[in-house]
């Protein structure tokens, strides 16, 4: 067991401080090598991470981007994206670069400071944003899953991981101007499992939202066949 002292600080034990001597571990941000005492970021930049505050009675940027739906209860996310600036390296590597324990490690965080303020109050499951079997297949995972399991860490709530199904790959987001994204996202979800949906106050996760596009396409499917449905959402980042 790790022991966590002052300010969530771990305090490594001697094997792990041998196993990391010998396999280093590296920020995901910066790039220098991770003292034993240090998870995932360095804590220079874990301190200057672009953190996002809820509030409860505040309509944030994630709810704005999410105002059309009408199942949604409430969204947050953890951090600020921005291209220009090396946290991207944070998604960079839990979506591309085979690192999904980030995702796992800043979920938790996340949800253990929403917690704290009534986020998760009434939210019955977390659902994984789906993506395709053939992309889970190449990728090895599914990074949404990381996330939720993240938040399972710090709130103990069940993962519901294949009520729904993203049956129809789409082209890469990135690049695509706002029309673009939302024709982009269209038809690409379907529900396939009712019974495990009915009637809960679902909590859908997913590692940035931008336009809106692809988690409020998901969420019409949801909304449309399930009409008692509860939604909040969390992710890790938002964009610009």
């Amino acid at each position: 067991m790790i022991d966590y002292g002052v300010g969530g600080v771990r305090r490594p034990g001697l094997v792990r401080k041998l196993f990391e001597f010998v396999f280093p571990h590296y920020c995901k941000v910066c790039g220098h090598r991770l003292d034993p005492s240090e998870e995932q970021l360095c804590v220079t930049c874990f301190l200057g991470m672009p953190r996002l505050e809820y509030r409860a009675e505040i309509l944030n940027t994630t709810e704005k981007l999410l105002l059309t739906e009408k199942s949604l209860v409430r969204a947050a996310s953890v951090l600020h994206y921005s291209k220009e600036s090396d946290y991207r390296n944070i998604l960079f590597h839990l979506k591309y670069w085979r690192h999904p324990k980030v995702g796992v490690w800043l979920a938790r965080i996340g949800a253990q400071e929403l917690l704290s303020k009534g986020f998760f109050e009434g939210i019955d499951c977390i659902v994984p944003m789906p993506i395709t079997y053939w992309k889970e297949i190449r990728r090895g995972y599914n990074q949404c899953s990381f996330i939720a399991k993240g938040i399972r860490k710090a709130t103990g709530l069940p993962i519901v991981s294949n009520a729904v199904k993203c049956v129809k790959a789409h082209s890469k987001q990135a690049g695509l101007g706002k029309y673009q994204r939302w024709n982009n996202a269209q038809n690409l979800f379907q529900v396939s499992d009712i019974a495990a949906l009915q009637g809960k106050h679902i909590l859908i996760v997913d590692d940035v939202i931008t336009t809106g596009a692809t988690l409020c396409s998901l969420i019409d499917v949801i909304e449309n066949t399930i009409p008692d449905i509860k939604v909040s959402v969390f992710t890790l980042a938002v964009a610009d």
